[in-house]
């Protein structure tokens, strides 16, 4: 059973696009869906990370939004940090999953027993991932990974 949900920022809770307004400034669109599926899972008592490659003021606005248990930003090895968190931890590997949308996602993708891929992430990354979502990227991919895990959970304990 899912107890764990680590998550990429761009391209899973993010649409993957970089907004610029008239001032230069960057800015990322999220779903009011997806933010209500995290707090959901936590809810439900999961623990809640992101690893993402970035490191700028929306990582700063997520880790502060959604008081995530992991977090790691400017990640060059998602994989590595991923088992950081597994031993510091002392979680138990088949009970982490994790969503990603991109190449550097590949590894971690494959590592895990239980790993989702938006649908129109490239082939080769959804080749990697246990499950390919439906929904596209920032279209709520975290409330459709929250729909199943929360699923398989009543599932189980029925």
């Amino acid at each position: 059973m899912t107890e764990t949900v680590l998550l990429d920022i761009d391209g899973i809770l993010t649409d993957g696009a970089v907004y610029v307004d008239s001032l230069g400034k960057e800015t990322k669109r999220i779903l009011f869906d997806d933010i209500d599926a995290i707090f959901e899972l936590k809810r439900a008592g999961l623990k809640i990370g992101f690893i993402t490659g970035e490191d700028n003021e929306f990582c700063l606005y997520v880790k502060n939004r959604f008081t995530p248990d992991f977090f790691e930003v400017g990640c060059k090895n998602k994989l590595n940090a991923c088992k950081r968190f597994i031993e510091q931890a002392q979680l138990d590997i088949t009970e982490v999953c994790y969503a990603g949308d991109s190449k550097k996602d590949i590894q971690l993708l494959q590592y895990l027993p239980l790993s989702f891929s938006p649908a129109d992430a490239d082939q080769i990354v959804k080749d990697a991932a246990k499950v390919v979502l439906k929904s596209n990227r920032g279209q709520g991919i975290i409330r459709e990974l929250a729909n199943h895990i929360l699923k398989n959970r009543t599932l189980i304990s029925d």
